[in-house]
């Protein structure tokens, strides 16, 4: 069981270095690189909203989102596994080509398929004032 526990924990940590290297600005972003992380189709739950998602739609999503990303650094507090799933606490940093800092507190759940990839990101986060 911890064997198992270990694995997701490290696939959620894969995700997050994922992020780092392909969300912002410069990066080169492909369905395939998507596809590194993400099923075929998963669902993203973001404050409420909810998307049905496949690569070609997220790849959409990601290249506005990260358009004006320098880089994203991440302080994880607290990651809980359970079965195929993780839950992260955190506060995200994002740095923006403007030189502004936006700061997240965040709870992000992520659940992972058999093949290890993400079949649902379902995040709450609120800003911090600066």
């Amino acid at each position: 069981m911890e064997l198992k526990l270990e694995r997701y924990k490290g696939l959620a940590e894969r995700l997050l270095r994922w992020n780092k290297i392909h969300l912002n600005h410069i990066a080169t972003l492909s369905e395939e690189d998507i596809a590194e992380v993400f099923a075929s189709n998963f669902v993203v739950k973001a404050n409420g909203r909810v998307y049905e998602a496949n690569h070609g739609n997220y790849k959409e999503f990601l290249d506005g989102f990260r358009r004006d990303i320098v880089a994203i650094e991440y302080d994880v507090q607290q990651i809980v596994c359970e079965d195929c799933s993780v839950v992260l606490a955190m506060k995200a940093k994002v740095l923006r080509i403007c030189g502004r800092e936006d700061v997240f507190e965040a709870m992000l759940l992520l659940t992972f398929d058999k093949e290890g990839k993400v079949s649902l990101w379902h995040e709450v986060y609120v800003q911090k004032d600066q």
